[in-house]
């Protein structure tokens, strides 16, 4: 067959008869053409196929992936916050949203008894098992039906106005994870058959932060702002780097219907997060918290701050400051833009500066230890005047000082005698003395936003300077800065950093900073005992021995001393001859017309309090003694308080007639009896300073 043949166009001797010869050539022809047509396009089929899968597979298969899979964020928790015993102080909890469709809720058939099929829905959505709602059942159910009729408006034939979309999510409130989702799960399921199309969109994952302890330790542990980014103030804030979830991505492979086929894989790993321990005691807080709202009720003061701390190692034991800030009231500051009105119900251990009065008395004391004086060197009462370049300043007492010596100056806090003290030692001495310990600057405690207060340069100094530095004024420093610089006396002589977290790394180093030697330290905490047994603080009282000291200051208004103005503070210490806790209350402004202002009434029993409930608790020698004598004073009396414990809790009411009075039995270790010797003495002696 030659190419005419095949194309039709030589002569067919086979036409049927009468047939015309081009007319048989042009059918052969067009079936020619058709033959190389669909042979051309087979190839090109063929081709393409080839190209696909050699030269664009992998392209390929990526777009079919992307096409029938979903991707979303994992979910990962942020880290918990713990108190020293594991307690969970803070962590995240997992529920979901429940949602209700209101457009295919309104295409629900009524059923054969008449009920309209949107009430139908509307019905057996709300009556989910577990599902608690967001508002009241009226208000959703009527919020519901007017978004039914609306999309019904939009969806109907005719001019719709812009930007109006169906609207095919309502959130109506949520299930907590656990069974409660499961058995919703389930009636969802049951729901759907029942209504004949789903109504009920699929869960969608949330988490909250919830912190098991209410407000307890609120300023310690903090909150997280709304979009759970970052920590608005406490451990939340200055943690929030190893607190953080940072979720990956997820990819998980889907029909076109959406449902599931295999296990998601994931596309960008998650990063871990990190518990954070600290140092805390919950039990501890709450006592704390207690003591200090009853001391400011009981003082008419305009705030109450406590801190209870291990003197051997700077661990934090309770810090609070009444009245604080309650869960939730930072945000609300926050989304007025007023956090600056957040400051004064923060912890002013960190943010208070104030001049500290007569409790610097006992750091004057090591300075005279150490440069020669002795407890039973006399001083001058009689110079109740200093004067120097033609300036003369007078310096009174509240009460005469009967011991005139060192030891006595500071055991009956005569100002005089300290400023006689302060003289012999000079400048420099004074100076480096409460430097040395810290006063001035910051501790570097793992908290934001702490004060550094402020000790003016030796070059600055002046005789005015030094005279009043003797007993507390001209400087300003801030709680911690002052209990810290007990610690020193109270462990034997060594610089700690004050911390909330058990993960801790002291910058000092190891070993630690030596500000004076034991045997001065041991001195220190002799004096402070007599304090409280003979000195400004014997009417305190109590069952444990505790060393400690007083201290009232005026306040200052724009640079004037006001009268009726004070800060009363005090800091003790227990076991005294080796001790574990160490507490400091500072009780702002108290109403002279209450208790009065001297710390003797005011901030000594607050401590005094404190250290009787924290050494009975759990893991400290004290109470490890007491076990063996008396297992049922192992029980830590509670006051009235805010917070609530259920009976499990270790803080327990014992008695009515004094919630507070330990049982006078004699102690092991430390706590010995010593029956008080009465409620005060004559008006020139009851007094602090």
């Amino acid at each position: 067959m030659n190419w005419k043949s095949f194309l039709g166009l030589a002569p067919n001797s086979s036409a049927a008869e009468g047939e015309h010869p081009l007319t048989s050539r042009s059918g052969e022809f067009l079936s020619a053409l058709v033959f190389l047509g669909v042979a051309a396009s087979f190839l090109a089929v063929l081709g393409k196929c080839g190209w696909m899968q050699l030269v664009e597979g992998e392209q390929w298969t990526f777009t079919q992936q992307q096409t029938q899979s979903q991707t979303r964020h994992s979910t990962i928790t942020r880290g918990q916050i713990l108190d020293k015993n594991g307690q969970v102080l803070a962590l995240d909890r997992i529920h979901y949203r429940v949602a209700i469709d209101p457009f295919s809720a309104a295409k629900v058939a009524s059923n054969e008894t008449g009920v309209e099929g949107l009430q139908r829905a509307i019905q057996g959505v709300l009556d989910l098992p577990g599902l608690i709602l967001d508002q009241p059942r009226s208000k959703i159910e009527a919020r519901i039906v007017e978004i039914a009729l609306r999309n019904q408006q939009i969806s109907a034939p005719g001019p719709h106005p812009p930007g109006a979309p169906l609207i095919q999510y309502y959130p109506v409130g949520i299930v907590e994870a656990g069974l409660a989702e499961i058995e919703l799960l389930r009636a969802r399921l049951r729901l759907h058959k029942d209504l004949e199309r789903p109504v009920v969109p699929a869960l969608e994952t949330l988490l909250e932060r919830y912190y098991p302890f209410g407000d307890c330790a609120t300023l310690v542990v903090g909150e997280l702002r709304k979009d759970r980014q970052i920590g608005l103030h406490g451990i939340e804030l200055s943690c929030n780097d190893r607190l953080k979830a940072r979720s990956g991505l997820l990819s998980q492979r889907t029909d076109a219907g959406g449902r599931r086929l295999a296990e998601a894989t994931e596309q960008v790993p998650s990063m871990e997060r990190e518990d954070v321990q600290l140092t805390i005691g919950i039990h501890e807080q709450a006592l704390l918290e207690s003591v200090l709202e009853e001391t400011y009720f009981s003082t008419g003061a305009e705030s109450v701050t406590g801190i209870v701390m291990d003197p051997r190692n700077g661990e934090i034991i309770a810090l609070s400051t009444y009245p604080g800030l309650q869960r939730g009231d930072m945000q609300k500051l926050w989304n007025q833009s007023r956090p600056g009105d957040a400051l004064p119900m923060m912890l002013q251990a960190l943010h208070l500066s104030m001049e500290p009065g007569s409790v610097v008395k006992p750091l004057i004391l090591t300075a005279a230890l150490q440069a020669g004086l002795r407890f039973e060197d006399r001083v001058d009462v009689h110079a109740m005047s200093q004067s120097f370049a033609g300036r003369r300043r007078v310096f009174t007492d509240s009460h005469l000082l009967r011991d005139r010596t060192l030891l006595g100056t500071v055991v009956e806090s005569s100002n005089i005698g300290i400023v006689d003290i302060g003289m012999r030692l000079g400048k420099k001495r004074v100076h480096q003395c409460l430097t040395s310990f810290g006063l001035g600057s910051r501790t570097g405690i793992d908290l934001p936003g702490e004060e550094r207060g402020s000790i003016k340069p030796l070059s600055k100094w002046s005789w005015y300077t030094l005279t009043s530095a003797s007993f507390g004024y001209e400087i300003q420093v801030t709680p911690l800065q002052l209990i810290r610089a007990y610690s020193v006396i109270a462990n034997g002589g060594e610089l700690v950093t004050p911390h909330l977290k058990k993960s801790f790394v002291d910058p000092l180093g190891s070993p630690r900073t030596r500000i004076i030697s034991t045997q001065i330290a041991s001195q220190a905490r002799f004096a402070m005992r007599e304090v409280m047994r003979v000195g400004t603080g014997k009417t305190v009282g109590g069952m444990v021995e505790m060393a400690g000291k007083t201290g009232t200051a005026k306040m200052s208004v724009e640079g004037e001393y006001v009268d009726g103005l004070y800060t009363s503070s005090f800091i003790g210490f227990a076991p005294w001859q080796a001790p574990e806790r160490i507490a400091m209350v500072v009780v702002e402004q108290p109403d002279p017309q209450m208790k009065g202002y001297y710390a003797s009434k005011t901030a000594a029993p607050a401590v005094r309090d404190l250290l009787e409930g924290v050494l009975r608790l759990d893991g400290n020698r004290v109470q490890q003694a007491l076990a063996a004598t008396d297992p049922a004073s192992l029980l830590v009396p509670q006051r009235h308080s805010r917070h609530r414990f259920d009976s499990t809790d270790s803080l327990r009411r014992q008695g009515e007639d004094d919630p507070r009075r330990i049982d006078p039995l004699v102690r092991a270790d430390s706590l010995g009896r010593r029956e008080r010797t009465g409620e005060g003495e004559a008006p020139a002696w009851d007094h602090d300073d």
